[in-house]
């Protein structure tokens, strides 16, 4: 079998949770407006018998998190949109759900990556590269499997610079701890602030390329068994490393990264193309069968296109929707015909597409779709550093924040806002959100 077992259509991701519709008394007041609320609550007690604990609902909502009227008071249709968005942004990292935000996108990607994966093998078969070949290159630089413990001290890029000081001084010193001769599990138990690592002594499940951070990978491919690094920093902080053992893997095992490196030499791109396009050309597009001036649902079975004996409902488009960026949704919305007939012939396409991976049993490894999340984690990373947001923070704070970062005019900021406008349909997708009616 070519690939590994994950399918795209195995590759989902839950929706984030819905959380308990919340009664008004539950909803507390925003502290500036305390006095307010106060006087407000005084005046509806006396003028109109009502207990004191009746209050307006929140204006705008997302998931659990609630913004009061006052909040949003003078914000424009757009300014209410991107303030849900980040908000969403909010929650998902308070929740450590960073997958769960980008679901809608990271499907549609995880979809190209086994289109690519589809171009690579059938680059190999149009040059006649066979396994015995694959093989022979793979010997001239076999792939490993490592066997590490490490130990870290948190501390995400976005901390804090004396943050940062401090975390990278608390490895070093475990460090030198080790080096003066004290087991690195024992270290590790005390020091790391990775989940069970007292349990575990810092041992990781074996790993290889493409499983961890590049820059971990990178310095633990380099020891020898027994040997301890030095400090390493990533995107998660400052690590120590041991490496315990390496294993060279089996060309069966690691066939598909030689495969990729092989096509990528061989390139044929032009013969994709045209490959790919004599399977656009049979498809019938019927964009009338659309809803006008709307966005279609997912439970839409109208069809929009055909080929061969296939067809493609209006709403597996919608389901795509969602992963597309806010521009090419928004034209799509209004009718713009020159998108439409762009995206249902573009979902058509990677139906057919899929369909003759699966046939041929192409799958993705593990690495492939590990970089496709570490991406995203990425972005979001980028996100809760620009708005100030943490795991497990409180949701008054990020409310704040939110509101904060709707207006304010740091640069990071105005990036950060200009990329959640653009995945706003990945981030509306997320959780359920209440906007007040214009």
């Amino acid at each position: 079998m070519l690939g590994s077992p994950h399918s795209v259509s195995s590759l989902r991701f839950p929706r984030l949770r819905t959380p308990e519709v919340r009664q008004p008394c539950s909803t507390p007041p925003h502290p500036r407006h305390l006095i307010r609320a106060a006087l407000l609550a005084l005046f509806l007690v006396v003028g109109s018998g009502l207990p004191a604990c009746e209050t307006d609902p929140p204006a705008l909502t997302v998931g659990e998190l609630a913004f009061s009227t006052d909040d949003v008071r003078g914000l424009s249709e757009d300014q209410l949109r991107r303030l849900a968005r980040i908000g969403a942004v909010g929650l998902a990292v308070r929740e450590d759900a960073h997958l769960e935000l980008g679901r809608p996108l990271l499907e549609l990607q995880l979809q190209d990556a086994l289109i690519q994966r589809l171009r690579e093998e059938l680059v190999l078969q149009w040059a006649e590269v066979d396994d015995e070949v694959l093989e022979a290159h793979y010997q001239t630089q076999p792939e490993w499997e490592l066997e590490v413990r490490h130990l870290i001290r948190i501390s995400e890029r976005w901390r804090p610079e004396e943050h940062r000081r401090d975390a990278r001084r608390q490895a070093q010193a475990a460090l030198e701890r080790v080096e003066a001769g004290e087991p690195f599990a024992e270290v590790a138990g005390e020091v790391s602030e990775e989940p069970g690592a007292a349990e575990r002594g810092g041992l990781l499940e074996p790993g290889r390329q493409g499983t961890w951070v590049s820059e971990f990978w990178d310095a633990a491919v380099e020891l020898e068994p027994g040997e301890v690094s030095a400090v390493v920093e990533t995107e998660y902080g400052f690590h120590v490393l041991k490496l315990e053992d390496r294993r060279q893997i089996p060309f069966a095992e690691a066939r598909d990264r030689v495969a990729s490196e092989v096509a990528a030499m061989l390139s044929q791109r032009a013969r994709w193309e045209a490959w790919v396009e004599e399977r656009a050309e049979d498809i019938e597009l019927h964009l009338d069968r659309l809803p006008s001036a709307e966005l279609p649902s997912e439970e839409d079975s109208g069809v929009v296109a055909r080929w061969n004996r296939e067809e493609l409902t209006a709403g597996e488009v919608a389901s795509r929707l969602p992963g597309l960026r806010a521009d090419t949704v928004d034209a799509f919305g209004r009718d713009d015909e020159e998108v439409r007939r762009a995206v249902v012939r573009e979902a058509a396409l990677t139906n057919r597409l899929l369909r003759e991976a699966r046939s041929r049993q192409v799958g993705l490894p593990d690495s492939r779709v590990a970089e496709i999340e570490r991406a995203w984690e990425r972005t979001v990373a980028r996100w809760a550093a620009a708005f100030r947001f943490e795991v497990g923070m409180p949701l008054d704070q990020l409310r704040e924040r939110a509101l904060e970062g709707l207006t304010d005019t740091g640069q990071n900021l105005r990036i950060a806002r200009r990329e959640v406008d653009q995945r706003g349909p990945t981030l509306d997708h997320a959780y359920d959100m209440s906007l007040p009616e214009r």
